[in-house]
């Protein structure tokens, strides 16, 4: 059932949903959780207690509620304050039966669900337990096995399941038509000699596998929402007209919503057409920059009975600040309000700073200075500072909804001469101090090849990666204190390319 409610002091109309799910899926088992008792059991054997249950054979099942709290109640049940329980030994089969709350419809298919829990798991007997339903109830005088076939067996559960843990069971039943009792019990075999055992029972149903999404329904606006309820009893799957999988969909839009249910009895599909009575929209949440303005107009289809926020009646509201704008209409007791929130934004600011000329080895560290906005340097260059060491130019911008501004910084290297710095001498004597021979170039230099030189023009050290330095040994010995000559290729950087240049000298190796 749907319930179009008004709240009377906003005058503001919500949905309230009431449809068919599993939840509200009657339950065909009376007193399948075992609450209700005519008088409280206090002995073993009162299953007759817990009506309408009855035993309908010759063994002595049992019925215990928390009214009467005794140690025969192993576990807490399932759910509530109730259960039942059921002795299992060799030519000693203990049933419990019950009449349905309405026989069963032919074709149709319900889902069936029970919860049990033993004391000796290790005795637990697969393929036996299970729920026969039948036109006339069983009836014996003896205490063995009904000969009959169940439509629901346990073909699941077995010896390992834990001690005193209730374990679940379900089923599908295709009725057959005029099924008006069920009967609870062992239907296969029982217990050999010693291997009797206990079973507890709690929270038996049958559902009907029904689902029905509701009538065609109309709501006020787009602030009323409709949550379509698909929940099946016994459901491997749900999909909806998007192609979502949860048993609910919330509407929030007029449209046609449909749903398929998948059962492993039947394919279930319904569909749902949900209209507004007032349907519109002022648009999402908007940014504009310094300056500019926007246009908020009220549909031509609406009725004449509306206000904006600031109680005018005009037909267009021109936004000029930033706020929360919104729309509300009537028609008869439906309210619709539709709301935009609308905010400014400055341009964006970026200053790299002035160009540098730098000489030598010097550096420059940039720090630019910017707000409104993103950073993000041009190279992809991580953080904001930066400490740079050879010519280029170097580009940054700063990014907001409104804009993108840049700015550059030119590093130049040019005007002061960059050299190449080498020492006259070293001291290899492994004393931490001058014990290798390196040159250090200037941020626009790049070496790409060192070589060393004996008197006689041979050839002592030459590497082509960095580092480019020297420590004194020749094939892993110390050369001897001298003079010894070196050369030096490398690139230097100008403007946007590179010159090779080669350099040479002399040094003394004093040991």
């Amino acid at each position: 059932m749907n319930t179009l409610f008004c709240n009377t002091v906003r005058m503001v109309c919500w949905l309230i949903v009431g449809l068919p799910g599993w939840a509200l899926a009657q339950n065909l088992i009376p007193n399948g959780g075992f609450e209700n008792y005519r008088t409280c059991p206090r002995l073993d054997n009162l299953l007759q207690e817990a009506v309408p249950w009855f035993n309908p054979n010759g063994a002595t099942p049992d019925f215990y509620h928390q009214c009467y709290p005794t140690a025969q109640i192993e576990l807490p049940p399932h759910s509530g304050e109730g259960l039942g329980r059921l002795f299992l030994d060799l030519n000693w089969a203990e049933y419990m039966a019950t009449p349905l709350k309405e026989p069963l419809q032919a074709n149709e298919c319900y889902f069936f669900e029970l919860f049990i829990a033993t004391p000796n798991p290790p005795r637990y007997l697969t393929g036996t337990i299970g729920a026969y339903f039948s036109e006339q109830p069983l009836s014996a005088t003896g205490k063995d096995l009904f000969a009959v076939d169940p439509q629901i067996l346990d073909n699941t559960l077995n010896a390992g399941i834990p001690r005193l843990r209730w374990e679940r069971i379900t089923g599908y039943l295709k009725a057959k038509g005029g099924e008006r009792f069920m009967t609870l019990g062992s239907f296969k075999k029982l217990p050999v000699l010693l291997g009797f055992y206990y079973l507890f029972i709690d929270d038996v149903s049958l559902l009907p596998i029904r689902m029905n999404l509701g009538k065609d329904t109309t709501l006020c606006g787009r602030q009323s929402t409709l949550l379509l309820d698909a929940t099946t009893p016994g459901a491997t799957g749900y999909r909806w007209q998007d192609g979502s999988t949860a048993p609910t969909f919330r509407v929030s839009r007029p449209g046609t919503y449909s749903v398929t249910v998948t059962t492993p009895c039947k394919i279930l599909q319904d569909t749902i057409q949900v209209d507004y009575a007032l349907d519109f929209d002022l648009g999402r949440d908007t940014t504009l920059c310094e300056g500019q303005t926007l246009a908020l107009t009220v549909p031509a289809s609406l009725p004449p009975t509306f206000r904006w926020q600031d109680g005018s009646t005009a037909r267009t509201q021109t936004v000029r600040q930033a706020g929360t704008y919104s729309l509300r209409v009537e028609q008869a007791s439906c309210v619709a309000i539709d709301t935009v929130q609308v905010r400014y934004v400055l341009p964006p600011r970026l200053n790299l700073g002035l160009d540098q000329s730098l000489c030598g080895a010097e550096v420059f560290t940039i720090k630019p200075s910017f707000a409104e906005g993103q950073f993000r340097w041009e190279d992809q260059t991580a953080g904001i500072e930066r400490t740079v060491g050879n010519s280029g130019l170097f580009r940054a911008s700063v990014r907001n909804d409104c804009a993108t501004v840049s700015d550059t910084l030119a590093i130049s290297y040019g005007e002061c001469g960059c050299v190449i710095q080498t020492p006259d001498s070293f001291t290899p004597n492994a004393d931490g101090l001058n014990d290798v021979f390196q040159p250090l170039p200037c941020g626009d230099i790049t070496i790409t090849r060192l070589s060393v030189f004996n008197r006689w023009g041979e050839v002592v050290f030459q590497t082509t990666e960095p580092p480019f330095a020297w420590n004194g040994l020749y094939q892993q010995k110390n050369v001897p204190m001298g003079v010894y000559g070196w050369q030096i290729q490398y690139q230097l950087r100008q403007g946007n390319g590179f010159v090779p240049k080669e350099k040479k000298g002399a040094l003394s190796l004093i040991r």
